[in-house]
């Protein structure tokens, strides 16, 4: 983790703070020389910091001591620098008295910043030093990675004795090898799944053995060597004598690569790349195999098989983990006496069997997991000896590799670790951060991509979200829920396994503590999770006695619920910690009318991200208008506003020129005041923003704004987007649309034309028009619309429309028409509590990409449209709370075979 911390460190110097013409680097102006010596130092270091986290790795303690304090001397210079500008960029934004006053404080200043960046360079320069007398070495192949290497290395020949499940995979992978129709098999999934144990049996059936002449068995690996690789396929298929091995050995590259495409075009070959870890690798070994070559591909990076893919006709089998039965099954293998204990007796058998399940729960169907629980229980043979081991499951899974004697099986860390020691250093801490999270936690991708930026791992969230689609690829995140319009990732998780290691590697790297029914350890805590602790108060605030204030993000997760000393909490935890980049509450409600927003919370001048939901006061203390950092403002929840609530939010908001995504409550409005946004010319999402209160003209100046939420209850005829608005959600509170003069007081939004996602909740106009919609709508979703005229003539003709929700009362007609041609690009549709809706017609030619079909609680609807039995691209069906009539009419008109249907 040093290297990833000193490179990045590195990095943010050389960009935000001295290189280039950034508005930072006047404010250095005096200590530039200062920091450019600390920077040589570390430059200086860098190349030996691989090794050295190998070395702390490894288990050598001096090491890992000297690597904790490289660590810690990168942090505090981070921490000095910020600090220094943060005050300078201040001091140069105050009135004409106030900047003079500075102007004289300024050599005290530079005074007491000065040693304190000397000292920091004084114990770099000592580390430096020291490098030689660890042993540690500059970059390149360490003797840790190389154990791991070995510890990976695999061989067509070993047997597996325990292989359990995947018959449906096994069978999918033979067929598309002994099929001419694929050039590229890949197996891809996480470490631990099982990849090259399936690859060994399909490479070992009988009709792969039949189908080709010749084999090749490679193992790739991250520090792959191309020319060795190349050589050992060669040796492989020839089975040449020794001096035609020290021939092939004397050969160039290029002289290898036509060699060995020479062989290939002569045979019928299967070539096995096991462990691939790079598209890089797999372009530069591609270039020697023939066209009539079958390869199979082993790869935890999903970009790695899908790239395959294209370039050769490929085929990728993503085994899934195993069932409850098939973990049972493959622990009986491993502790194969148990089948004796059955025999003999078979109340002690059912025992260990309930305990066996219980402790596989732990083990998340990883085949290398139940292996390892499976080997620490083949030496306990007694019922007491499970129990014991039940009660202690994580840690001897954690533990496992020290008692397991197998080459392939040394323990879940081993393996799964070495998918986080061969990450790219930027992808490190993000690794580690999502240790935040409680177990089976589904992570807001778009806030988890804000967190990311506000602790300073990426720059922007763009480049957040490509991180972490780098870790899903690399099967260390899962995907949760995607995107309805581009497949987007929504929510995220971590597999159990890769959270003990996410959390086991940022504790020992004292990258983050986690404060769980206990207090947290150790000193010099920079990161903090709370999760669902009883003494959240008590223990937060004895944080602030015994800590040394260095504090960057707080993240709280479901604390007590009476929190009647809530009020007390705020002002020491931020007197104390004011170098917080993060502070997040997570379902906290506030014990009556507690003040929680104190005035200490104007020294945060770090805060990046501050999301206080559902506290119930808004009233901001003017000092928050000093958080110039500030990205992320959370404050939703519901209140009541008055004028003091404004006053004070306008106070703060005309200083906040870097926020770039604000949610505002959703406020009772009980007077008519103006909550002014205009100055937040960075602003990119907009939430909660309430017509009653907020001026409509501010949204025109808001030109980087993409997302906005709008709240009103009055017509929208004056509202001018901004111009990079893509999703636009509104909600209209009008009581009764019959009765309302405001209703069809609607913008022309069709010269919007980044616009693709649009929400309409409440009643706007009696029918749709052309010109209200913009026309490159992706997705559109109405609820309580009221239209009173059917809208799919106007909804069909958006030629990139992909999506259409019609949901509750969106529709107070009886008849919809879906026209010839029309929704040419719809792939998803829904028709969701249509009460009075009584017929729909599908004429021939519309629909004709619908993937998707939902109908819901439409008991009016008679029957299934004739015309959707054309139809041939549905792959689902829902049909849901409908009447019998039209479950009849459904079963006569609807079942394509390869269509899956849901009736409920």
């Amino acid at each position: 983790m040093a290297e990833a911390i000193v490179s990045f460190l590195l990095e943010k110097l050389g960009e935000h703070f001295i290189e280039g013409a950034t508005v930072e680097a006047k404010f250095l102006f005096g200590v530039r020389n200062k920091v450019e010596d600390a920077k040589r130092e570390l430059r200086m270091m860098r190349g030996f910091l691989k090794d050295a986290d190998a070395k702390a790795r490894g288990g050598d303690e001096r090491v890992r001591i000297w690597v904790q304090e490289i660590t810690d001397a990168a942090y505090d210079l981070e921490d000095v620098v910020a600090t220094f500008v943060l005050k300078e960029e201040a001091a140069a934004t105050k009135g004409m008295v106030m900047r003079l006053a500075c102007l004289f404080k300024r050599p005290i200043e530079l005074h007491k910043v000065g040693p304190k960046i000397d000292g920091i360079s004084n114990r770099i320069s000592k580390l430096n030093q020291s490098l030689q007398t660890y042993g540690v070495k500059m970059s390149g192949e360490s003797s840790s990675n190389q154990r791991l290497k070995e510890l990976r290395q695999t061989y067509s020949h070993v047997p597996d004795l325990d292989f359990v499940g995947f018959g449906k995979n096994i069978k999918e992978l033979v067929e598309h090898l002994t099929n001419p129709g694929s050039g590229v098999v890949s197996i891809c999934g996480m470490g631990g799944l099982g990849k090259t144990t399936l690859a060994r049996e399909v490479y070992r059936r009988s009709e792969v053995k039949t189908h080709f002449n010749c084999f090749a068995w490679v193992y790739v690996s991250q520090q792959f060597q191309p020319k060795e690789i190349l050589e050992e396929i060669l040796f492989n298929l020839l089975s040449p004598s020794d001096n035609r091995r020290k021939e092939i050995k004397a050969m160039l590259n290029d002289e290898v690569v036509t060699k060995l495409h020479q062989v290939l075009q002569q045979k019928k070959c299967l070539v096995v790349l096991d462990d691939v870890w790079t598209i890089e690798a797999w372009d530069i070994l591609k270039a020697a195999f023939s066209e009539n070559t079958k390869i199979l591909i082993t790869t935890r990076i999903k970009d790695v098989a899908e790239h395959a893919k294209k370039e050769r006709r490929g085929f990728v089998c993503e085994p899934q983990t195993l069932t409850d039965e098939e973990s049972w099954e493959l622990l009986e293998k491993k502790a194969s006496y148990l089948q004796s204990i059955k025999a003999i007796n078979p109340n002690n058998y059912e025992e260990m069997k309930k305990l066996g399940k219980n402790m596989l729960k732990h083990c998340g169907g990883l085949p290398l997991a139940v292996v390892v629980l499976g080997g620490l229980l083949s030496e306990k043979q007694t019922v007491d000896e499970w129990g014991t081991l039940h009660d202690n499951v994580k840690e001897f899974i954690n533990k496992g590799e020290e008692r397991i004697d197998e080459q392939e099986y040394k323990g879940v860390f081993a393996v799964l670790g070495l998918s986080y020691d061969e990450l790219p250093y930027q992808l490190k801490p993000c690794f580690l951060h999502l240790a935040n999270f409680p177990g089976d936690y589904e992570i807001n991708v778009k806030e988890l991509c804000k967190l990311w930026t506000a602790e300073g791992f990426v720059l922007n969230d763009n480049e957040a979200h490509k991180c972490l689609m780098a870790l899903v690829h690399r099967s260390m995140v899962q995907v949760g829920n995607r995107s309805s319009i581009v497949g987007r990732i929504k929510t995220c998780r971590m597999h159990d396994l890769m959270r003990d290691l996410s959390l086991e590697k940022a504790r020992s790297e004292n990258f983050l503590s986690l404060m769980n029914f206990q207090e947290a350890e150790g000193s010099g805590i920079r990161r903090l999770a709370v999760h669902s602790n009883k003494n959240i108060v008590s223990q937060l605030l004895s944080l602030t006695n015994n800590r040394d204030g260095c504090l960057r993000s707080l993240i709280c997760f479901g604390p007590e619920e009476d929190l009647r000393y809530l009020g007390d909490l705020f002002k020491p935890l931020f007197n104390c910690f004011y170098m917080l980049r993060v502070v997040k509450f997570e379902n906290i409600s506030s014990f009556g009318r507690m003040r929680l927003f104190t005035k200490e919370i104007g020294r945060l001048i770090h805060l990046r991200f501050l999301s206080l939901r559902y506290y119930g006061e808004y009233q901001l203390p003017s000092s928050m208008a000093n958080l110039r950092c500030l990205q992320t403002l959370d404050l939703r929840g519901d209140a009541v506003i008055s004028k003091m609530v404004v006053d004070s939010m306008n106070i703060v908001f005309s200083k906040l020129d870097q926020l770039r995504h604000l949610y505002l409550p959703i406020f009772d409005v009980t007077f008519l005041d103006q909550l002014r946004l205009d100055n937040l010319k960075n602003l990119e999402t907009l939430v909660n923003f309430d017509t009653s209160y907020c001026k409509l003209d501010d949204l025109s100046m808001l030109t980087k704004l993409t997302k906005l939420r709008i709240l009103t209850k009055k017509g929208l005829e004056e509202f001018k987007p901004a111009i990079n608005l893509q999703s636009l959600d509104i909600i209209n509170y009008i009581d009764d649309p019959e009765e309302s003069s405001e209703m069809d007081k609607v913008p022309s939004l069709s010269s919007c034309l980044r616009i693709q996602k649009l929400k309409v909740n409440g009643p706007f106009v009696s029918r749709l028009q052309e010109n209200i919609l913009p026309p490159n709508l992706v997705k559109v979703t109405l609820e309580n619309t009221y239209l009173k005229v059917d809208p799919m003539p106007i909804l069909g003709k958006l030629s990139k429309l992909r999506i259409l929700v019609l949901g509750s009362l969106s529709y107070y007609g009886k008849k919809i028409v879906c026209c010839k041609d029309d929704f040419s690009q719809l792939e998803s549709l829904s028709l969701q509590r249509l009460g009075r809706l009584e017929e729909w017609r599908v004429e021939e030619g519309t629909l004709s990409k619908l993937c998707y079909l939902e109908i819901n609680h439409c008991w009016g609807l008679k029957s299934y449209p004739h015309g959707l039995k054309n139809i041939t691209t549905l792959k689902a069906i829902e049909i849901i709370e409908m009447s019998e009539g039209f479950k009849t009419s459904f079963d006569q008109k609807g079942g394509e075979e390869d269509c899956h249907h849901e009736i409920d």
